[in-house]
């Protein structure tokens, strides 16, 4: 009993304390950027892309294919909007399942991949598998190609920023809200302090 409710305690601090990042897909002025193009996630953290106009996509492919979509990877579909004052209300979120693999990501649309619209969450500390040989190696890609996959595979589409901290200015986006960042600490402390309080009993 004792050790079960320990377990819970620590399955729902442990679920508390992730992170929600967010990437923007393209910017206000018309970039082929992703912002930032490079991240650091934990495991269990989300991503949640928003798009910029005209009509962007999200897919994951691998360091040695670029511009290619991975088998069994994440596709988020094209996201078109009009509205070059705001991102576009659907967003694709995926969470990070392994933190010790980086994840590489490209936009499928039209020659984007080629020009370097390309990203990568968890890059390797070290090696030659850098951004920098990622984007070259997109740059000589012969096709930029998506997904035969259902859009919002391998994570979530919806609509909705999914945060009250809404990136509206294209300058680049936050790392994690500061509602998200409140609340998980929250929910960590009152889960230690629950913890602690069924020990002393």
């Amino acid at each position: 009993m004792l050790f079960s409710s320990i377990f819970a305690a620590t399955a729902m601090v442990g679920a508390a304390v992730a992170e929600q990042h967010f990437i923007t897909v393209a910017n206000r002025t018309g970039g082929l950027v992703f912002a930032p193009e490079t991240l650091t996630a934990a495991e269990g953290d989300t991503v949640t892309f928003r798009f910029w106009p005209k009509n962007h996509s999200v897919a994951q492919s691998t360091f040695a294919q670029p511009c290619s979509p991975m088998n069994n990877g994440f596709w988020s579909g094209f996201v078109p909007t009009t509205d070059s004052q705001k991102v576009a209300d659907m967003t694709f979120t995926m969470e990070v399942k392994n933190a010790s693999a980086p994840i590489w990501y490209y936009c499928t649309q039209g020659q984007h991949c080629q020009a370097g619209m390309v990203g990568v969450i968890n890059p390797p500390r070290q090696g030659p598998n850098t951004l920098a040989a990622y984007k070259n190696a997109s740059s000589l890609a012969q096709r930029n190609v998506s997904p035969t996959s259902t859009a919002g595979a391998g994570g979530m589409l919806q609509m909705g920023n999914g945060t009250a901290a809404d990136n509206t200015t294209g300058s680049g986006a936050p790392s994690s809200s500061g509602a998200a960042s409140h609340l998980a600490g929250s929910a960590a402390f009152a889960g230690l302090s629950s913890l602690f309080a069924y020990l002393l009993i």
